[in-house]
């Protein structure tokens, strides 16, 4: 039997071909898509929500932010994402930088000597936790506070954070 016989035209051969090719070729494309979404947030940029009011009132519990994972070093005044040893992820700002001196007087966050807390809110307080001030940070250390500093699990309790526990610099609020 030929295809004449079933009532199939060439032309109705090439349309099926052409609609086989079609679903072939968005397939490709969207498993392409994929692969690059998937390197993309996995080299180059992450997600995190913001949970508990650390940071108020400059993000919010709750809140999304995006990351991106590619920064040789981070400056004071950035917001980071670290990863904690017991797996949480915490938002916290930069305060200090390797090389800088860290103390807490009367409340105030001195670094280098010069008050900085033009992002803290509240007192900056030591916690407890066995840092000493005057505390001088070492290569690739990072000293990280919450911007809600009486309501802040940060650097005061738990030292100062390895560079390589810093997921990224967020860079969506």
């Amino acid at each position: 039997m030929t295809k004449a016989s079933y009532g199939l035209t060439e032309d109705y051969d090439k349309k099926y071909r052409s609609k086989e090719q079609g679903v072939f070729t968005l397939v490709l494309l969207l498993v392409a898509v994929l692969i690059v979404l998937f390197f993309l947030f996995r080299f180059v940029v992450g997600t995190s929500r913001v949970d508990g009011s650390s940071m108020d009132p400059t993000l919010i519990d709750g809140q999304m932010i995006i990351f991106t994972r590619i920064h040789a070093s981070y400056d004071a005044g950035d917001i980071v994402c670290l990863s904690m040893p017991n797996g949480d992820n915490y938002v916290k700002r930069v305060v200090a930088v390797p090389g800088d001196v860290v103390e807490l007087k009367e409340g105030k966050l001195y670094v280098n000597g010069v008050v900085e807390d033009s992002f803290g809110h509240g007192q900056t307080l030591p916690q407890e936790a066995s840092i000493s001030y005057p505390y001088t940070l070492e290569k690739n250390k990072y000293f990280l506070l919450g911007d809600n500093r009486e309501n802040s699990v940060d650097s005061r309790s738990f030292g100062a954070v390895y560079r390589g526990q810093i997921l990224g610099k967020v860079i969506h609020q």
